[in-house]
């Protein structure tokens, strides 16, 4: 097909999401063709390391034959049936194989097609849970401001952005959000950035808060809602350490359903398998529901699950004229295609060790970061793992931001596009989230090509 016309048909007839469209048709836009290991190709041949793992959810690259195989082998016998009233094998393998490698009290998996339907699930399942107890004054949530969880009604109503979802507000339902666990730029304190808090440490007054809301609204809350371990949409804005395990176990003293939304920090992007794999959560036997996606497929095909406890399960189980049953469901819910994909991903992880493997690369990554703090407009370096935020300050003194419309994030994008780099940012905030499989050459290379980036961006 002729470059030009799928230029002029993409800008004439795709929408694209979270795309300032009128900007878009005016300018020359990156079309993919096809993928090699950690790189895109685009129509024109050029190749541009996926520098956010075509958004979060790559893992070992593209083209993995594992994965493509397992796809190929399951569509020879069926593509698809549905889920409701009756099982397939795939789905079967794959909630054993999820139970298995969660903590020990998640025991029933419910299947979707992306992060946001997993989360809408969560919230949907545990305001259900207290209705089917008799519990029936609990209908507001607990999360943060600033948290992002998905962009359906549910999603966007326990989500806390005001730049994404703030035009929504009339539609969305009520809750309380705390303040955001925002280091670089607390509220109560002045640190010069993320790592002199760490370093120095804090009293916390952001847990203070919302462990405090937590105990004011015990009564009326059915559930608290966090990210796990980072803020991704926020800016990649982690949580300080302790800082959820402390709200887990304010939820555990107080009777709440605790959701942990990893769609974006499972499989490997923190460092860990999942970011719930901690002893501390684990004795404390919260999350009581986790929502896993993105990366669940190896990024090769859009998959996601929503795991509980049999304690909030059997709140379901009834006769059948009780009309106990949880009311929701997706036609592709459980697709074979899918659940092949997931198994073969999990196959990878087990077989390469993926998990003990990245570890000297998440460290190299952030020992390179370093040196883009003494650039005159890098303000903070943040992340946890293979899940990082670079913000650009106006001012590094007074830590004053760019206004929106200045396009500071696009213009060290558009400057890394011109390195063979592809990297989308979040208004003033470089965002890197590589795949797992990304090598020790290329970390490098990506560290000194943003170094540069930043420089010639004109901030």
């Amino acid at each position: 097909m002729n470059p030009e016309f799928l230029e002029k048909w993409d800008k004439e007839y795709v929408w694209h999401p979270y795309t300032q469209m009128k900007e878009y048709v005016n300018s020359k836009n990156l079309i993919i063709e096809r993928g090699e290991g950690n790189y895109l190709i685009d129509i024109y041949g050029n190749r541009y390391l996926d520098a956010v793992s075509s958004i979060w959810c790559n893992l070992f690259g593209h083209g993995r034959k594992e994965i493509i195989e397992a796809i190929k082998t399951q569509a020879d016998k069926i593509c698809h049936s549905t889920l409701l009233g009756c099982g397939n094998v795939p789905s079967t393998l794959l909630a054993k194989k999820l139970v298995d490698i969660t903590p020990e009290h998640l025991k029933k998996v419910f299947y979707s097609e992306d992060g946001a339907e997993a989360v809408e699930i969560a919230v949907k399942m545990a305001f259900e849970y207290y209705v089917l107890r008799g519990d029936m004054g609990r209908n507001k949530f607990i999360s943060v401001k600033e948290g992002y969880h998905g962009d359906t009604i549910g999603t966007m109503s326990v989500g806390g952005s005001e730049l994404f979802h703030g035009v929504f507000k009339p539609l969305l339902f009520k809750g309380y959000h705390a303040e955001t666990p925002y280091c670089y730029r607390c509220k109560y304190h002045n640190f010069k950035d993320t790592d002199e808090r760490n370093e120095k440490g804090c009293d916390m007054r952001c847990l203070s808060e919302i462990v405090e809301l937590i105990e004011k609204h015990s009564e009326e809350v059915f559930c608290v809602i966090l990210e796990g371990g980072i803020m991704g949409s926020a800016g990649m804005i982690p949580y300080p350490d302790g800082y959820i395990e402390e709200v887990a176990k304010t939820c555990k003293e107080n009777d709440i359903i605790f959701i942990l939304d990893e769609v974006a920090t499972g499989f490997g992007r923190t460092g860990k398998m999942f970011f719930c794999d901690n002893e501390d959560l684990k004795k404390l036997k919260k999350p009581d529901i986790l929502c896993l996606g993105k990366g669940i497929t190896g990024g090769y095909l859009p998959l996601a699950a929503t795991l509980t406890t049999d304690e909030i399960y059997n709140m379901f189980l009834g006769d059948f004229g009780e009309s106990r049953q949880f009311y929701h469901g997706h036609t592709y819910t459980g697709n074979q295609l899918l659940c092949s994909a997931a198994l073969a991903t999990l196959e990878i992880f087990e077989k390469e060790n993926v998990i003990e493997n990245i570890q000297p690369k998440i460290k190299l990554l952030h020992s390179e970061l370093k040196k883009l703090k003494e650039l005159e407009h890098v303000g903070d370096v943040r992340g946890r793992g293979f899940m990082v935020g670079i913000e650009l300050v106006k001012d590094k003194e007074t830590k004053e931001p760019y206004p929106y419309g200045y396009k500071a994030g696009y213009r060290v994008a558009d400057k890394l596009l011109e390195k063979g780099i592809y990297m989308r940012p979040i208004g003033n905030v470089v965002i890197l989230v590589p795949p797992l499989s990304i090598t020790e050459e290329e970390i490098i290379y990506l560290c000194d090509a943003l170094y540069d980036a930043i420089k010639e961006a004109d901030l």
